[in-house]
């Protein structure tokens, strides 16, 4: 497993200043490498932008595919498309340093020279599925709503859902006096 990370090694120590450009291609190894990932299945590329400047990099990320995910209403799988961009800065920290990463900047050593971009790529996939995942969001060739689901869905309730008019247990309730 470790061994399938080094490939998003970056070693900016041998770097020269400057943008230096990455490419990767996601498949369904990429998610087997995450442990209970909600996604197992997609596929895309991505393209990086690594921006080597004296003191902090920034580092822009272009995601392009597909991810497979389910349908909240009807449970089909979805063939989702993904579009996106991410910018993150790292910078370096001293030892007595105390420093706090945030959402777009991260803090390392400075002793380190290289980073592994696979759980930001990760991360930014899973940013990049909406919280509510059903048919109606997708463009029309992706739309494929499980139709006999959505009938069970919407039929009408069956008769043993509806009151029961003339139960002897309640009729029994019925003669119970209260003293006030």
């Amino acid at each position: 497993m470790e061994k399938a990370l080094r490939i998003y090694d970056i070693n900016f120590a041998g770097l020269s200043v400057g943008e230096h450009v990455y490419s990767y291609a996601i498949g369904d190894d990429f998610f087997e490498l995450f442990q209970e990932s909600p996604i197992t299945k997609g596929n895309g590329k991505v393209q990086l932008l690594f921006d080597k400047q004296t003191g902090h990099f920034e580092l822009s990320f272009r995601l392009e595919g597909h991810v497979e995910i389910e349908c909240d209403r009807c449970t089909a799988n979805i063939n989702y498309p993904i579009f996106n961009n991410f910018k993150l800065y790292i910078k370096f920290h001293g030892e007595d340093e105390v420093t706090e990463d945030t959402d777009e900047v991260i803090y390392i050593p400075r002793t380190d020279a290289s980073i592994n971009v696979a759980q930001y790529i990760y991360e930014y996939i899973i940013l990049s599925v909406p919280m509510v995942k059903n048919c109606d969001y997708l463009e029309e060739q992706y739309k494929n709503c499980n139709q006999e689901v959505l009938k069970l869905l919407n039929r009408e309730p069956e008769a043993e859902n509806k009151p029961i008019a003339d139960d002897d247990r309640w009729s029994a309730l019925k003669n119970i006096k209260f003293d006030n």
